[in-house]
Order: structure tokens, then C-alpha cells, then sequence
């Protein structure tokens, strides 16, 4: 394993020094008849440790692609209508099929006949623009599974060239013909290009590390990003995503040792306690015993709470000449004929937003109501945007 792993990252280091695939595949085929996923993995994770840049290895994902195309160990996987990794798979054959049909033919007509066919271009690049919410379902399910294996690399390479296939696609629909189309057909080749990455190398991988409750917190999870170019696919649909998922739920194992144990999280009551207490806006909890049960004690609180107030009922804690108006806001709120409500106030330089918001368990029980409190004064003032990357 070792020798090999010097040698597939020997190979690597010739292709970032320059060299064609042709030059390097002689070697690679001399040393390798197939390569386990986890040996590619492992030999980009070597470059990355010896101060390769994770841009630049990005900026060669396609090399290393077609270095193995077809070299690569399968996994044994058991093909099950409604398991994510089929359906997975599946969005990547919808995806070319997209590719293959209805995104070729606006191509052609933008290209012969740009005033005419700009309409269905820019349809067609809106379309295949929901490539990213795949893109975004193995960012954030299944990429977290890999790095606590300890395969990190592969992952940062791969999202990074999500990311580019995203901003081509965005290029593609604001720029005008000649940069629209060019930034159209390189969205084109690296999507085909990600598509046999997902399918050669990243799913051994996922198949390597994944128990089968981790596919199903994966299936639970994965609704809520949603699912694309699955119209039609036999055990692909997101019926049969469910139906799979009805065969059986995740264990609900501790996350850790911490003694906060939360289903999206894990904390210690000191941890907790601060995060409350570092948020930008002040917090009291009002259960639906109409007492108050809690309050966070920010740095700066607009209103002053002090900790005698625990327990003190909600109506004891308003003037007489407000607590009408608090009285029918928490009624509504249990009556569920409100879910939120929301009050500002000048307050010399501060402009206060307090909103409340009715907590309500799964099955819509009424468990009490949060107030958040906020000096939005300098959020008004912003203008424009600042990101990331900015």
C-alpha cells in the first residue's frame, strides 16, 4: 500500500510538474492493473500535505480523472431503489441525459441563431443550473462522512470545483453570446467530467466509509436540499427515496460525551451557555406554563433581566398599561391563529426590533414563545454586499 501510494503520488507530482497524461500513463499502467478510491484519495491528501495548493489540484481534477478513467476498484454495492447512493447515481445519468438532449439542442440553436434561440438558451442554462442542488447534497451529507474518515482532500478539491461549474453557469446566464456560450460549454465538460469523478472515485469511497445508518441519516437529511434530473428514473424518485427510508430510521446514537444532546448538535452547558450569550440578539423563553424559564445575558442587553425573574409569570413581568397586548399575543400564539409577531422602537441612536415567535414541538404542540431583541440601527445602513470572498 505504501509503495503504491509513492508511486500514484510520484505520477501525481509529474502531471503538476507538466506532463501529459500520455507521459504518465505508461508508469501508471506498469504499476497499477486497478486502484482502490482510497488510494487516490490518500496520494491527494500526500500533495496537499507536501504544500501543493489545493487550487492547483483543482485546477488538474480533469487530468487525474481521465489518468484513471477505468482504473478504479469498484465497491460492492447492492443496487436498492431509494438508497441515496442510487439515487445519487442517478441524477448523474439524468444529468447527461439533460446534457445529451434538451441542453444540446439550445446550444446548437443559440449558436446558428443567437436572437432567436437566446429564450431557450437561457432556459436550458437555468435548467442545468439545478445541478447545484446535487452539488450541494454531497457538499453537506455526504463530503462530513469522508473528513471524519479522514479523507479530506478529494472533498475540498471536489467542491471547489462545484464552484466553479456554478459561477460558469451563472456566467452563462448574464454574459452576452460569445462569453455565454463559452462559459456554457465549459460548464458543460467539467459537469460531464464531476459526473465520472462521482461515479469512479467518489462513490467507492462514499461505499468504503458509510454504515448503513449513516445512509440513512443521509436519506432523512437529504429532502430538504431537494433532488434533481431524477423525472422518471426507475428507484430514483424521491416516492422511492422515501419508501426506502420506511424500511427502517438511524440509531440515535450519542454524537459524543457531551451532556447537551441535541438531534443537529452536541454541547457542554458552559459551551451552550456562551454561544446564547455571544448571539447578537437578547433571548427570554416563555414556556407554556407562562412562566419564564430563561433569558441569555449578552454583554450589552437592551432591556435588563436579572436572574430573579426565573420563574416569574409572564404577565407579573409587563406595566398594566402593555400587558393586555401580551396576554392576547401568547392567547393567539396558543391558539395557533399566530406564529410570530413583531414591535420597533426609536430609541435615540438604537432602533429596536423585538419579535416573538410561537415554539411549537413536531406535532404543532404549543411549548411556549421566544422573544429576540435587536438594535438594528446598523443594519439599516448597509448597502450593496460583502461576502466571502469579497
Amino acid at each position: 500500500m505504501k509503495n503504491r501510494a509513492s508511486v500514484l503520488k510520484s505520477i501525481l507530482e509529474q502531471l503538476h510538474a507538466g506532463k501529459t497524461v500520455d507521459a504518465v500513463k505508461k508508469e501508471f499502467a506498469d504499476a497499477f492493473h486497478d486502484v482502490p478510491a482510497t488510494e487516490i484519495a490518500a496520494a491527494e491528501a500526500e500533495l496537499v500535505r507536501s504544500g501543493v495548493p489545493v487550487e492547483e489540484i483543482q485546477n488538474l481534477c480533469d487530468v487525474h480523472a481521465t489518468l484513471f478513467e477505468g482504473s478504479v476498484q469498484e465497491e460492492a454495492f447492492e443496487w436498492e431503489g431509494g438508497h441515496p447512493l442510487t439515487v445519487f447515481s442517478e441524477e448523474n445519468q439524468g444529468i447527461l441525459e439533460y446534457l445529451d438532449t434538451e441542453w444540446k439542442s439550445a446550444i446548437a440553436q443559440y449558436e446558428a441563431h443567437p436572437e432567436e434561440g437566446r429564450a431557450n438558451f437561457l432556459a436550458a442554462v437555468r435548467t442545468l443550473s439545478k445541478v447545484g442542488v446535487h452539488y450541494t447534497r454531497k457538499e453537506t451529507l455526504l463530503f462530513p462522512y469522508l473528513e471524519k474518515g479522514g479523507v479530506t482532500a478529494p472533498p475540498k478539491v471536489m467542491w471547489g470545483v462545484d464552484d466553479e461549474i456554478r459561477a460558469l453557469l451563472k456566467t452563462a446566464g448574464e454574459a452576452k453570446e460569445e462569453e455565454a456560450l463559452a462559459a456554457a460549454k465549459e460548464a458543460e465538460e467539467k459537469i460531464r467530467s464531476m459526473v465520472q469523478k462521482e461515479e469512479e472515485i467518489l462513490k467507492p469511497m462514499l461505499i468504503h466509509h458509510l454504515t448503513e445508518d449513516d445512509w440513512k441519516v443521509v436519506a432523512q437529511e437529504s429532502p430538504q436540499i431537494g433532488y434533481v434530473f431524477t423525472g422518471g428514473r426507475e428507484g430514483a424518485s424521491p416516492s422511492d427515496a422515501k419508501a426506502w427510508l420506511r424500511e427502517g430510521t438511524a440509531e440515535k446514537a450519542p454524537l459524543n460525551g457531551d451532556p447537551v444532546q441535541l438531534p443537529s448538535g452536541h454541547f457542554t452547558p458552559e459551551t451552550l451557555t456562551a454561544m446564547l450569550n455571544t448571539l447578537p440578539v437578547d433571548l427570554t423563553f416563555v414556556g407554556a406554563d407562562d412562566t419564564v424559564h430563561y433569558f441569555s445575558e449578552t454583554a450589552d442587553r437592551i432591556f435588563p433581566r436579572t436572574r430573579t425573574i426565573i420563574g416569574r409569570n409572564v404577565s407579573d413581568c409587563h406595566p398594566p398599561k402593555s400587558l393586555h397586548v401580551v396576554e392576547a399575543l401568547v392567547q393567539a400564539f396558543k391558539d395557533g391563529t399566530k406564529d410570530t409577531e413583531s414591535f420597533w422602537i426609536q430609541m435615540g441612536d438604537k432602533f429596536i426590533l423585538i419579535r416573538y415567535f410561537a415554539v411549537r414541538d413536531a406535532d404543532g404542540t404549543y411549548l411556549g414563545v421566544v422573544e429576540t431583541t435587536e438594535d438594528i440601527a446598523p443594519l439599516r445602513k448597509l448597502e450593496g454586499q460583502k461576502t466571502l470572498l469579497s
